[in-house]
């Protein structure tokens, strides 16, 4: 299998609401990048630190349209979910023809909030979703206690999950990947230890206005939504770029030791580990079928779910 990419990028999201501080720190968002072997680039850092998610956005986008005018394929990687488990679109009744996926996507863009200083309404746009879901707190859960918003607990829901909507719809706890996984958490759950919740609120709605920028949308999908499960989800040359989701948790290799701050270290780890498969040819295998998903699981994760890359791979 030839070679799928000319570029590695991994980002290291965070969901703070307030800008980290100007030195680079952890719990901040960091991003990777890196080149197959053969590309030469001045402009790339390994790593770069940004305390708003603004500026990293607007650093992303050049980014992607640097690649681009230079006909190279792009596999950029953010660690959030890209996708909630199967039923939530229906739930928050999003009507038109579009793919569950796309929905949420759409909706959450419209409610979130989030500026220039990061500061976001996360948690509000969480309890007015939790409203649209039903009467009971959930399906999201965990708040500071100065929210006091009454249809968002702290705690998760008393009821538990699956999380009943309607009598003909609930709302499983985790997706299909995140049961794959050890050490996931649910995306319901909004702050505390492994949370991505939060993250996934503010993330998707900047995930999406890079996928829809007009320099870049022509060039752009998102797997598996819109490439389905393929060992060859790129063109055989460029312009192209691939947005997938990531977690740390999934790359067999060691940290660097050296690097001091954990953040830092995972981007690269991740960057190192995507470019030492894609050259000998072995990256096809992880954007392929999972083994032993089901039609009925595979339909819910490309329409709605999403999968990690590298996911679902372990015994």
């Amino acid at each position: 299998m030839p070679r799928l990419f000319d570029v590695y990028i991994a980002v290291d999201w965070s969901a703070r609401s307030v800008a980290s501080p100007i030195k680079p720190s952890k719990d901040a968002i960091w991003v990777g990048e890196g080149l197959a072997a053969g590309i030469e680039d001045a402009t790339v850092l390994r790593e770069s630190y940004w305390n708003t998610r603004f500026a990293c956005q607007e650093y992303l986008r050049a980014r992607l349209k640097h690649h681009v005018r230079l006909n190279r394929r792009v596999l950029i990687g953010f660690d959030f979910a890209y996708g909630y488990p199967t039923g939530f679109a229906r739930a928050l009744e999003l009507d038109g023809d579009l793919p569950p996926w796309r929905k949420v996507w759409n909706e959450l863009s419209r409610l979130i909030i989030d500026d220039e200083k990061n500061y976001n309404n996360r948690f509000e746009v969480a309890a007015e979703l939790n409203l649209r879901c039903g009467p009971m707190p959930g399906p999201f859960w965990g708040c500071p206690v100065a929210c006091n918003l009454p249809t968002l607990t702290i705690k998760s829901p008393p009821q538990g999950y699956p999380y009943q909507v309607a009598p003909d719809l609930a709302i499983d706890r985790l997706r299909w990947i995140d049961n794959s996984e050890r050490g996931v958490q649910p995306l319901w759950k909004l702050i505390g230890s492994g949370s991505v919740g939060g993250q996934s609120l503010v993330g998707i709605p900047a995930l999406c206005r890079l996928r829809d920028d007009a320099a870049l949308q022509a060039v752009s999908k998102v797997w598996p939504f819109e490439t389905g499960f393929t060992p060859n989800p790129t063109p055989e040359v460029g312009p192209f770029v691939l947005y997938v989701e990531i977690w740390p948790g999934v790359v067999p290799d060691p940290l660097d030791r050296s690097i001091l701050i954990r953040d830092q270290a995972q981007v690269r780890a991740v960057v190192d580990w995507l470019r030492g498969l894609d050259t000998p040819g072995q990256l096809s295998e992880l954007f392929a079928q999972p083994a032993g998903l089901s039609a009925e699981a595979t339909k819910a994760c490309v329409e709605e779910e999403g999968w990690i890359l590298g996911g679902g791979l372990s015994e």
